[in-house]
């Protein structure tokens, strides 16, 4: 197993039931997975080693078929994928920059990436810059 040491953790998405809902980041390295799991908050999620036994079963639990659970792999977003997300959130993204009174200096520009497990947006236009949560921006 190239990346046994993972984090699983709660995944916030519309249309995605909450509490149900898990991403799951991969590591080679156990350091890389445990710093991942310093940013999370106490009930966010846990960094596994899958080469556990105990802690494997623990993962295979969570997969179950007719649990309700869904995993999603955090994997890199690349820019087809960017794209795609922010042609299917246009609207809700808009309305974001709107209610944080962002002022456009000649256009506004998105950057959507993962962080930690967190889908995360960067939203500048000229010299102004701000970052959200990207489901913050959407929901």
């Amino acid at each position: 197993m190239q990346k046994p040491h993972v984090v699983v953790q709660r995944f916030q998405w519309p249309g995605q039931t909450m509490q149900k809902a898990f991403l799951m980041s991969a590591y080679e390295h156990e350091h890389d997975a445990l710093l991942h799991g310093q940013e999370l908050k106490p009930t966010e999620g846990k960094v596994l080693n899958l080469l556990n036994s105990t802690q494997y079963q623990n993962m295979v639990k969570l997969l179950q078929i007719n649990s309700g659970n869904r995993l999603f792999f955090a994997g890199t977003i690349d820019t087809k994928h960017e794209r795609k997300l922010q042609k299917a959130y246009v609207n809700g993204v808009s309305a974001y920059i709107y209610n944080i009174r962002m002022k456009k200096q000649g256009s506004y520009h998105v950057r959507i990436y993962v962080e930690y497990g967190r889908v995360k947006a960067d939203i500048t236009s000229g010299a102004q810059s701000h970052t959200a949560l990207f489901y913050d921006m959407i929901k």
